[in-house]
């Protein structure tokens, strides 16, 4: 018999019973911001997490975790067994019982049609952010926010343009977007990529200040490593200002490693560029 395949996606169910009074904490701790999913967060492969409860049985919850494959979620496990144990005892008072119920495949078309929930601004309140293709309407939402972020790559209108016209080499321009229509649409990040033979550059990403460090740049370039994959690319390759460390951190995170220095690269003030690779 012939070896499955990884699918293009994976979740694991979890089935609890949850102690009497600890209802609130145990949806704190296994909910989409608590301790389990700031754990998966730190892996690039980790999409999201749900919390769902039974109608009739209060204390019954399952916990659906999507992964982009089940070997990204072994390996995960595997490289951070003790911190997965240490965050398992914490929680052991929460729970009567827990069992897996299984791990299956997730049916869907492309990670960039995926609807996130994420948690943004001050007010915490939750909203949606979908990651999609972007279009050409959506060029003066990526020029407002290109312009706000100093430390982005500042393009020229007609630039951005080019990157839908057709003889264009190969580019990848998605799009990270709160709501769906009316005035709570909000464009809160971008990234582009473009494709030559089997390498695709990193170009320029950008996330809303407001919406930083909540793992919305880690599910961009996430989604932007998914596409270059259909695009045949094997690795993606970029060069950042030695004091980004914010960027750095981001694609250190996302297991970027380095593999290069370009000396005097950048002006204005002048400043080495940091290679950085992923591999696909």
């Amino acid at each position: 018999m012939s070896e499955r395949k990884d699918s293009a996606g994976f979740v694991v169910v979890w089935e609890f019973r949850v102690r009497p009074g600890r209802r609130k904490a145990f949806e704190k701790a296994y909910g989409p911001g608590g301790d389990w999913v700031k754990l998966f967060q730190h892996d690039p492969a980790y999409l999201r997490a749900e919390l769902i409860r039974d109608r009739v049985k209060l204390t019954r919850y399952l916990t659906l975790d999507f992964w982009h494959s089940r070997k990204a979620y072994q390996e995960f496990k595997k490289k951070n067994r003790k911190d997965y144990a240490l965050i398992d005892k914490n929680c052991e008072l929460l729970t009567a019982s827990e069992r897996m119920l299984g791990e299956f495949d997730h049916i869907r078309q492309s990670i960039s049609a995926v609807v996130r929930t994420e948690k943004l601004g001050n007010s915490g309140q939750r909203s949606q952010t979908q990651i999609r293709a972007a279009s050409p309407d959506d060029i003066p939402a990526i020029l407002e926010l290109e312009r706000g972020t100093p430390s982005a790559a500042h393009w020229p209108e007609p630039t951005y343009r080019r990157i839908f016209e057709q003889q264009t080499p190969r580019c990848l321009a998605l799009v990270a977007e709160k709501g769906n229509a009316g005035p709570d649409r909000m464009l809160n990040g971008f990234v582009i990529g473009r494709i030559s033979a089997d390498e695709c550059e990193l170009e320029n990403i950008v996330v809303r200040r407001q919406c930083q460090n909540r793992g919305l740049g880690s599910r961009l370039l996430h989604a932007l490593a998914n596409d270059a994959r259909q695009q045949k690319a094997t690795k993606i390759f970029l060069e950042v200002r030695e004091s980004n460390s914010a960027a750095r951190g981001l694609y250190e995170k996302c297991r970027f490693r380095i593999t290069g220095r370009r000396k005097a690269y950048y002006t204005n003030p002048g400043e080495d560029a940091v290679l950085y690779t992923l591999e696909l």
